[in-house]
């Protein structure tokens, strides 16, 4: 999982549910072109600009191993360095002269990532799922960003038309645009959603794209995720030495379940 920090909202849900995943090993990415940067193009000046150093060795191994890419755009707008003429995908609070601002358009955002799907997906038989974040980038301006937005949605929805055998969109942004409204359903900077939106999106998220199996497996794991997470004040007394029996026998057989 690639993108802004929504995905790092449903990344942690998914791992949270016991997917194997990998979310913003670089920190959080914005714009398109970083995140097809991360993709294909790691170099040097790259990692240089990133919020994290990983590894590029296991980034490359999780990159090829994957079977699905799920990439969060969050705004058009980057940051090109001008010493070099290539975009940052953080600015790290350096100077602002040190950069210049623009706009990315619909064209260039299809062109990076059709070159990325016929490279990495197509051969493959991978699956990529695009999201637009539904964080409001304040900063750009309310109209600005609805302008970003756009050009995201329509990059989007070009790839999915262009290749629905193995492109597909989730609508993280429509949900709570225009489904969920009401500020209650925001948090207190009135820009990223609050945690009862997160919940809402990641049952529909689950509605979508999971299956009724899928879904029962995800409740035992959750389930259990939070048994072994609770911290006893006596770890001899009775009832939690049958608690631990009793998980141990859940896990064994969730176990099975999944071999099977």
């Amino acid at each position: 999982m690639l993108g802004s920090c929504f995905a790092d909202n449903i990344g942690e849900r998914l791992t949270d549910a016991g997917f194997d995943c990998m979310v913003n090993p670089f920190g959080a990415l914005y714009n398109p072109q970083s995140i097809y940067d991360a993709l294909i193009d790691r170099s040097p000046a790259f990692y240089e600009w990133t919020q994290k150093s990983y590894p590029k060795d296991d980034i490359d191994a999780v990159i090829k191993q994957a079977d699905t890419y799920i990439l969060t755009f969050g705004t058009a707008w980057v940051y090109v360095l001008n010493q070099t003429g290539k975009v940052v995908a953080n600015c790290k609070k350096q100077p602002e002269q040190l950069f210049s601002r623009k706009r990315l358009t619909t064209e260039e955002i299809v062109k990076l990532f059709v070159h990325f799907i016929e490279k990495e997906i197509v051969p493959a038989r991978k699956n990529v799922l695009f999201t637009v974040s539904p964080i409001r980038h304040k900063k750009d301006g309310l109209h600005e960003n609805q302008l970003s937005k756009s050009i995201l949605l329509l990059a989007a929805d070009t790839l999915c038309n262009a290749y629905p055998e193995c492109c597909h969109y989730f609508p993280s942004y429509e949900i709570l645009i225009d489904e969920l409204r009401d500020y209650r359903f925001y948090a207190d900077d009135m820009l990223h959603p609050s945690q009862i939106a997160i919940n809402y999106i990641w049952e529909q998220f689950q509605q979508t794209f999971f299956d009724k199996k899928t879904i029962d497996f995800i409740e035992q794991f959750e389930s259990l995720n939070r048994i072994l997470k609770h911290q006893p004040v006596d770890a001899t007394n009775e009832k939690y030495v049958q608690l631990v029996a009793q998980t141990k026998e859940k896990i064994n057989q969730l176990q099975h379940a999944i071999q099977n």
